[in-house]
């Protein structure tokens, strides 16, 4: 898959997803950028500074909420992966981080597997679908935090 298709995935959850359409629990100063096409906020990562594909921080600059989309996975991933984890906060009804990892369909088991089998907390993984027209769809594979994420949008 390409950039292109990839930056249109990030693009369509940080819009429909964070927040999602009528949702009246999410705080008013929080906001979501992008680091699609363009870098608006880093993180902090073992090697240096990261961009994750989604960044939600709060009215202080807080980071709260990640999310990444990733075409393709393994080990190389882990990185960033662990430290988009790190950064989100653990304000969930379960205590798990405010990470959500998005993948094409079909590789939602091994993305929670390789969540799993590195120690990596995350509140989703989510599994998507991109239609002949552009339609993009997200489904929600397993949620370990706020049982209120586990929706499809599209």
């Amino acid at each position: 898959m390409t950039d292109k298709l990839h930056d249109r995935v990030v693009e369509f959850i940080a819009r429909t997803r964070f927040p999602f359409a009528g949702q009246t629990t999410w705080p008013a100063d929080y906001v979501t950028l992008t680091n699609v096409p363009m870098r608006q906020r880093g993180i902090a990562g073992t090697e240096g500074e990261l961009f994750p594909d989604i960044v939600i921080v709060d009215g202080t600059g807080r980071v709260r909420e990640i999310g990444e989309v990733e075409m393709t996975l393994g080990a190389d991933v882990v990185r960033q992966l662990r430290a988009g984890s790190e950064c989100a906060d653990a304000d969930t009804p379960t205590g798990v981080r405010h990470f959500f990892l998005y993948v094409p369909s079909g590789m939602e088991r091994p993305a929670q597997k390789l969540l799993d089998d590195n120690a990596i907390s995350y509140a989703g993984v989510r599994g998507f679908t991109v239609s002949a027209e552009g339609n993009v769809t997200i489904v929600p594979f397993v949620t370990t935090g706020d049982p209120y994420d586990h929706q499809v949008t599209g």
